[in-house]
């Protein structure tokens, strides 16, 4: 391994060591972790370009799993919020054919898989690179015959809730949010971090470079080229402080469903649903008439 190499690794390791400490130190996690009063100022949100989508041998056209990333809005370092959030349409003949074998009605026609994880953030000064940390995790998996009744689900259903200890390093610049690195540690895997360089043209290409630390010691560091180079780009929002902010995340037939960042729409008083929608928790629902 190489001296440069070696110098990137313990500078990445410094400064996620020193926001792991600043959350560590404080009285109380959870006031840590508690989201501020209302605000008047935009906020952020970075959302997956190119969402995962799903094998359509099993599921609909549309079916993917998605990330959104929000922060408070103003400062340097504060509450941030992750969700990822896989919509699942079943295909109707898989549906119908493992119902029919087994005759039961094992599987649903939609499925929503939501985990959202809570932490910190921290901008360098140029405000140019962010870093995440997240500390806890709400896990839960609902499922629905129709859109309208597994919304209902969502709702009712609480999340589970786990400790976990994980970073991002993202890179903001205009319209884009860029992840240039992530990573996991705990008491029995140790930290694993994978690092990516995007490569600008044929003769630099992309790569990744996964590194497995134990007892702040690199036991494995391997550089790989196959990545989906598309989960690292998103797009970088800013809201509005008194309009709803949503986004599309799938369509069947004239049904319209889309996505409302919760924290980001909880900062201030936003307008209510436009005309014709429908608001079912963190999502909306539209028919669409044309």
């Amino acid at each position: 391994m190489s001296s440069q190499t070696q110098e990137y690794t313990r500078f990445h390791w410094l400064i996620w060591f020193l926001i792991f400490f600043s959350i560590c130190s404080c009285q109380s996690l959870n006031s840590l972790l508690s989201r501020d009063p209302k605000t008047e100022i935009p906020a952020s949100v970075l959302f997956l370009k190119s969402p995962r989508k799903m094998n359509l041998t099993f599921f609909k056209e549309g079916s993917s799993h998605y990330r959104c990333i929000q922060w408070e809005p103003g400062k340097t370092t504060g509450y941030a919020e992750k969700i990822e959030l896989s919509f699942i349409a079943y295909d109707p003949s898989f549906t119908s054919n493992i119902n029919s074998e087994f005759g039961t009605d094992l599987v649903e026609s939609y499925k929503l898989i939501w985990n959202r994880k809570v932490g910190k953030f921290q901008r360098d000064k140029t405000d140019k690179k962010i870093i995440f940390v997240y500390k806890d995790s709400f896990f839960k998996e609902v499922k629905g015959n129709t859109i309208e009744s597994l919304l209902e689900n969502q709702i009712t259903l609480k999340e589970n809730k786990s400790s976990i200890d994980e970073m991002e390093v993202f890179e903001l610049s205009g319209e884009t949010g860029i992840l240039l690195e992530e990573g996991n540690r705990s008491e029995i895997g140790g930290e694993n971090r994978w690092s990516h360089n995007i490569g600008s043209n044929q003769f630099f290409t992309s790569s990744s470079t996964f590194t497995k630390i134990t007892n702040q010691t690199i036991v494995t560091e391997h550089t790989s080229t196959h990545y989906d180079y598309n989960q690292l780009s998103y797009e970088w929002n800013e809201t509005e402080p008194n309009k709803l902010f949503f986004k599309l995340i799938y369509k069947e037939n004239n049904l319209l469903l889309y996505f409302v960042p919760p924290y980001t729409n909880g900062l201030t008083t936003k307008t209510k649903e436009p005309f014709g929608y429908k608001r079912m928790g963190d999502f909306l629902l539209k028919e669409d008439l044309k």
